[in-house]
Parts: structure tokens; C-alpha cells; sequence
């Protein structure tokens, strides 16, 4: 009976151990597998806005084609001998006042001539190189697109190139000639005689600009380049910008007071307020998680309006009692005066006349640096 018992064991004991086998081994296996990855719900991390501050350096721009205009030409009327006419002017600098000086200079046999300030036509102002300044804030809106608006202050004045400067100048000068050789040509009547002429350039006429890009930013672990394009609204502020021109002659005749009259001449430029479109690009660099600096380029395109009004004061000396000088020898003739008789230089004050208006496309590179400040 011993024996048998323990036969009987000995075929249970291994079919207990199997079955304790069968039963442990995918618990343990279950336990010693790593845990399968679960689809992760949550959305992209880091700063969704950025604040940046930024200066940089706008190109000038080119003047548009316009219409000039000149004022009609001024009265006729007859001179203190009464026989030879003359016409009232405005200003020698430009229009008939050249027109009439030139023809009386050539008929009295004098090579020196004043070209006209308004030929082949105005002188015009442009969008001259500057400075911007401005702020501008962004938010991220989807993977690499950020949405930014901005501000810019445009330090880039209206004003006066190269060429127009020269221009100007040539007149300048050429009212200084002209004068002297018309007192020369007319040695007799005019003992002494002095001639000034000075020209002033006045840059004036900022601009306000508020836009709104659409960036698309590259990948990087610190660098990453980004593309750009938006519009804005460019307003202009400020004064005109000004050149003037400022012509007197003296002329001593023997025996008489001195005679003086004094020209001055005024073109004011103002340009409109234009919808301005934008292209560009940058890189950025991270200089911590929450700040970075970044350089830009920027081309404006905008649609730019000039109008440029012309002022004219002609003015004298008088004394009591006056004198008057009248160059008779050709037909018409001139008059200088500082007595009660009239002299050419008496036209009409001119005040706000619409001497140029411009309009065309205009296009500026503005190179920037910013600091980006991220929250």
C-alpha cells in the first residue's frame, strides 16, 4: 500500500507542476514586456506670441512722372518814357520773368542767359533714404505660420537729389550772371551794381506705416530663415518739403538813390497717403527660449502721389525820394524802381499755385535688425 501511495504521487506531482507552469508564465512575461505607446493628444508646446522691436535703413525712391505748370504770363504795360513797353512779373527764377530777361539780354547783344528753373519742367521732390523704426507683434496660428502686424515710423523725408540740386544751383548761378551782365551792358545809367542769389533745401514729410504680413517659418535648432509677404497703409505727416530760391539786385544809378529788388521763389512738395505691398525675408536666431534677434529685408511697392505748389513774392525798396532805371534801347524793355513808378518785378503775389502733380509706382528696400521678446 506504501508503494502504491507513493506511485501515485509521484504522477501527480508533475502534472500539478505543469499546470502551475501554464498558468504563471504569461503573467510573468506580461510583467517583463515594456508598456505599448499610447497616440499622444496633446498639442504643440512652447510661446504662441512674440513682441520685437526693431530699426533699420529705407532706400529712397524715384520721383513720379507728372504735369508741371507755369502761371500765365503777366500784364502788359508802358514804361516811365512812355513809349516802350514792358510786362509785370512775378519772379524772374521761372516762366515769362526768364522768358522776358533772356529776350532783352539777347537784343542787347549779352550771351549770358538764366534757364529757367521750370524747364523742361519742375524740379520735383522724391523719397529720399532714411531711417524706420517700429514695433510689431506676431502669434503663431499653425505649425510654421505666424500672423504679424506692425508699426513703422518711415525717417525717410521727402527731399531733393542729386540732380534736382544741380539744377537748382545752375539757376542760382545763372540769376547772378545775368544780372551782371545786364547792369554791364548798361554801364551809362548803372555806376555800381551787386547781385546775390541763394538757393535753401528744406527735406520734410515722414510717413506712418501699419501693416500686416503673413510669415512662414523654417525649421532650426537655433537659426531658422522665414518668408513673409502682406499690405499696409502708408499716411504721410509733417511739412512740405521746401526749396527756395532768393535772387536781389542793387543798382546805383549816378546821381540817384540806390535801387534794390528782391525775387523769391518757393516750391512745396507734399506726397499722399498710399496702400503699400509686401515681400520679404529674415533669419532668426534664439538667444534663449524667450528671446531671439532676427534680421530682415522688406520690399515696399506702393502707388505714390506727389503735388508740388509754387509761392512767388516779389518785393522792393523804395526811398523818397526814388529813383527809377529804365533800359529802353529794345522793345519790350525793363524797369527798376524804387520810387512810385512802376517796375517789371511788380506781378501778383503768387500763393499755393498747383505747379506739379505726380503719380506712380514707387519701390523701397528697408534693411532691419529687431529684438524678439517671446511669451
Amino acid at each position: 500500500m506504501q508503494q502504491s501511495g507513493w506511485s501515485v504521487a509521484r504522477r501527480i506531482v508533475p502534472i500539478g507542476l505543469a499546470c502551475a507552469v501554464a498558468t504563471l508564465a504569461p503573467i510573468a512575461a506580461s510583467a517583463q514586456a515594456p508598456p505599448k505607446p499610447r497616440p499622444s493628444t496633446s498639442k504643440p508646446t512652447g510661446p504662441k506670441w512674440e513682441v520685437s522691436f526693431h530699426g533699420g535703413f529705407a532706400t529712397g525712391s524715384a520721383t513720379p512722372d507728372g504735369v508741371s505748370s507755369t502761371p500765365p504770363a503777366g500784364e502788359t504795360f508802358t514804361m516811365a518814357d512812355g513809349l516802350t513797353p514792358t510786362r509785370a512779373v512775378s519772379s524772374w527764377y521761372f516762366g515769362d520773368g526768364a522768358s522776358l530777361l533772356n529776350q532783352v539780354l539777347q537784343f542787347r547783344g549779352v550771351t549770358a542767359r538764366l534757364d529757367s528753373l521750370h524747364l523742361p519742367g519742375w524740379t520735383a521732390a522724391s523719397r529720399q533714404s532714411g531711417l524706420q523704426i517700429g514695433a510689431r507683434i506676431a502669434r503663431r496660428v499653425k505649425g510654421g505660420v505666424w500672423f504679424e502686424g506692425g508699426v513703422d515710423l518711415g525717417l525717410d523725408p521727402l527731399g531733393f537729389d542729386s540732380e534736382v540740386r544741380d539744377r537748382v544751383e545752375n539757376t542760382r548761378a545763372d540769376f547772378e550772371t545775368a544780372f551782371k551782365a545786364l547792369a554791364a551792358s548798361a554801364a551809362a545809367i548803372i555806376a555800381t551794381s551787386t547781385v546775390t542769389s541763394t538757393a535753401d533745401f528744406n527735406p520734410n514729410g515722414q510717413r506712418l506705416i501699419v501693416s500686416g504680413v503673413v510669415q512662414y517659418r523654417g525649421d532650426g535648432p537655433v537659426m531658422r530663415p522665414y518668408l513673409l509677404a502682406g499690405m499696409g497703409a502708408a499716411a504721410a505727416f509733417g511739412d512740405p518739403a521746401t526749396l527756395t530760391l532768393t535772387g536781389t539786385y542793387r543798382f546805383t544809378p549816378p546821381g540817384q538813390p540806390a535801387i534794390e529788388e528782391t525775387d523769391t521763389v518757393r516750391l512745396g512738395y507734399e506726397a499722399s497717403g498710399s496702400i503699400v505691398w509686401i515681400l520679404g525675408g529674415g533669419m532668426m536666431r534664439d538667444l534663449s527660449k524667450s528671446s531671439a534677434y532676427r534680421v530682415e529685408v522688406r520690399l515696399l511697392s506702393s502707388s505714390t502721389k506727389l503735388s508740388g505748389r509754387l509761392d512767388a513774392e516779389p518785393s522792393r525798396l523804395t526811398a523818397s525820394p526814388g529813383g527809377a532805371l529804365v533800359l529802353n534801347g529794345t522793345t519790350p524793355g525793363l524797369q527798376f524802381s524804387s520810387s512810385t513808378i512802376r517796375p517789371t518785378l511788380s506781378g501778383a503775389a503768387i500763393r499755393g499755385f498747383d505747379a506739379f502733380t505726380g503719380e506712380g509706382r514707387a519701390y523701397q528696400w528697408v534693411i532691419s535688425a529687431a529684438y524678439v521678446r517671446r511669451f
